[in-house]
């Protein structure tokens, strides 16, 4: 007859071991990372937002940066927070934090401040909200880190070509109903999207799905020793190389349409681009995440940046429209795939630090994002609109010196052994979710 410790210790053999529970919780918790990318689809809403509210573009703008400054404070403390207590228990906070920040935008009105207070407190949530879910996902399937963090970001990229959609919608029927006004289009999803991500927040009030260990005082002490200590110089470095992949990224992102508008009238609209853009996205990391995580371990950080960056500069050199739209859409298929290989790694690299290093990515996309786009601006301000293709060129073509850092990056702190052995620097994370 069993035992009652050998039917515990079965049932947590299942818990780990158990496909379906840690499909079931990788998925919950990405569903719950694109819910909270809700507030998302307040840009769109531009001009019947900004008449709802009674404000101008300068206040339309800094609506929109303050959730990058609460962000950053997020960012700063939500590392090491996780290094400290683990990701299950910051995805809760965090959680309940952004669901909070939608009943705030639910409930606000037509106040500009509500707004504010709003984005505020989302942005605050939802940066340390992202590094958690990562960290989360890699621990729930250490074997296939890569896989699951590809996936991940592909879910991003498909709720970002969703939200707008969605948008469209809800105005085209404000526009034909008598009785749906604007404010109900505004409002009423947040009231879904937060009674949701509240709910979310308790999900993970029960004990971890998988990998759940006794912590002595004595365990606790290691851990939080080990979540104090520095990350080491190649961490630092491969922080820098994922920071330049995101700011690159958001520059490009952020400037494409009104370059394309500057080249004049083309056949394809600057937002059906950016779309394609976010589909090429996700059918990218789709791909990666197909691909099992020993294949292509070192390729992919080095290939994606220098042929997608290769691709859209000479697109852009060209001056021509749909060379710069086709140029764009097929480079960010190439280098779409070098962030969760470079996420992957470092993960290897800082397993118990993994949150502290990608905070340490996070400050540094900070400060590179705030120094570029308002160095993109001045530089178009001075240049002009019709030379508007020299400076467009930066940023594309940084994303072939980020494949050759990550060459270099190879080169320095992850030379293979002789013997064709493994490279015992780079294990695998143990399955350890708190």
């Amino acid at each position: 007859m069993e035992t009652a410790s050998e039917t515990v210790r079965n049932n947590a053999s299942w818990s780990v071991a158990g496909r379906p529970t840690r499909i079931f919780f990788a998925a919950t918790v990405t569903g719950v990372a694109i819910l909270a990318g809700h507030r998302d689809i307040l840009p769109v809403f531009r001009s019947h937002f900004m008449e709802y509210l009674t404000i101008g573009d300068g206040r339309f703008g800094m609506l929109f940066s303050i959730g990058a400054v609460t962000g950053l404070l997020g960012v700063l403390f939500g590392g090491r927070i996780i290094d400290r207590l683990g990701p299950r228990r910051v995805i809760r906070v965090c959680v309940t934090g952004v669901g909070a920040a939608m009943f705030i935008a639910a409930f606000g009105g037509a106040r500009y401040a509500a707004f504010v207070l709003a984005l505020a407190v989302s942005g605050l949530f939802t940066a340390p909200l992202a590094i958690a879910v990562t960290a989360y996902l890699g621990k729930l399937f250490p074997k296939h880190q890569r896989r699951v963090i590809s996936l991940n970001l592909a879910s991003t990229s498909i709720g970002g070509i969703v939200f707008p959609i969605l948008a469209e919608a809800l105005l085209a029927l404000a526009a034909a109903s008598e009785v749906v006004t604007f404010a109900h289009v505004l409002h009423v999803p947040f009231v879904i999207t937060g009674a949701l991500l509240v709910s979310a927040g308790f999900i993970y009030r029960a004990p971890p799905p998988v990998g759940r260990r006794l912590v002595t005082a004595a365990t606790d002490a290691r851990r939080r020793t080990r979540a104090g200590a520095g990350i080491s110089a190649r961490s630092v470095s491969l922080a820098f190389l994922i920071a330049a992949h995101g700011v690159c990224d958001v520059a490009l992102f952020n400037w494409m349409a009104r370059f394309l508008e500057s080249m004049g009238e083309g056949p394809i609209a600057p937002g059906v681009i950016v779309s394609g853009y976010s589909l090429a996205y996700a059918l990218a990391r789709i791909t990666v995440a197909a691909l099992p995580d020993s294949v292509g371990r070192r390729a992919f950080l080095v290939l994606p940046g220098i042929v997608g960056g290769a691709v859209l500069s000479a697109g852009i050199v060209s001056r021509e429209y749909v060379l710069i739209a086709g140029g764009y859409v097929v480079g960010a298929f190439f280098w779409s795939a070098e962030f969760p290989a470079m996420v992957s790694t470092l993960m290897r690299c800082e397993r118990k630090r993994f949150g502290t290093a990608m905070a340490t990515a996070g400050v540094i996309t900070g400060v590179l994002s705030f120094v570029t786009m308002n160095a993109i601006g001045i530089a178009v301000q001075r240049l002009g609109a019709e030379a508007m293709w020299i400076v467009m060129v930066f940023p594309a073509g940084s994303f072939v010196m980020i494949g050759f850092g990550g060459l270099a990056w190879l080169l320095v702190f992850d030379r293979r052994p002789s013997g064709g052995q493994r490279d015992a620097a780079l294990p695998h994370c143990r399955l350890d979710i708190q």
